[in-house]
């Protein structure tokens, strides 16, 4: 099966299961962004020259990955209201940072850091596309916007990263 470059991304399914639940609250999605069986997928921003995974370095991921679309968690009639917009993946090694746009931001490019991440096995190279499994962990700044209830280092749900293949 062929995947759709992107990000996909299960966020974190007490949260989900929480919002949907007893918050009465809504997961909306916005495009490009939609929900799927296996998380919420991102778009690659194809677009943005620089995160070109073509032109990335030969390490596994090594580079900066900018995707499109956003979901948003509301409930508590207005209390609960989490945006987790245009995702970007930076990669170094078997590591790296999952971000979201920082929408308390004066600066529309600013970024919020929300989970560490590292590589589970090395890049699965297919004849169209790279496929990059992820563990990600909730930053600091990944608890102050999904709530106190998270800890620091608390498990996210994984994140699949598929890019184009390289060229050979």
């Amino acid at each position: 099966m062929t995947r759709a470059a992107g990000l996909t991304w299960g966020i974190k399914d007490s949260l989900i299961a929480y919002v949907e639940g007893p918050a009465a609250g809504e997961v909306e999605v916005a495009d490009p962004a939609n929900r799927t069986e296996e998380g919420f997928h991102f778009p690659w921003a194809a677009t943005d020259v620089a995160t070109d995974p073509v032109t990335a370095p030969a390490a596994a991921g090594d580079g900066s990955y900018v995707f499109t679309g956003s979901v948003r968690f509301t409930g508590h009639w207005g209390a609960l209201d989490v945006l987790l917009a245009d995702p970007r993946i930076t990669l170094t090694g078997r590591t790296g940072e999952l971000a979201v746009r920082d929408r308390g931001h004066r600066d529309p490019t600013a970024t919020l850091v929300i989970a560490d991440l590292a590589l589970v096995d090395d890049a699965v190279e297919g004849a169209d596309a790279r496929t990059l499994e992820l563990t990600a962990t909730l930053t600091a700044h990944g608890r102050f916007l999904l709530g106190a209830q998270y800890r620091i280092g608390e498990e996210l749900a994984p994140v699949r990263l598929v890019l184009p293949a390289r060229d050979r």
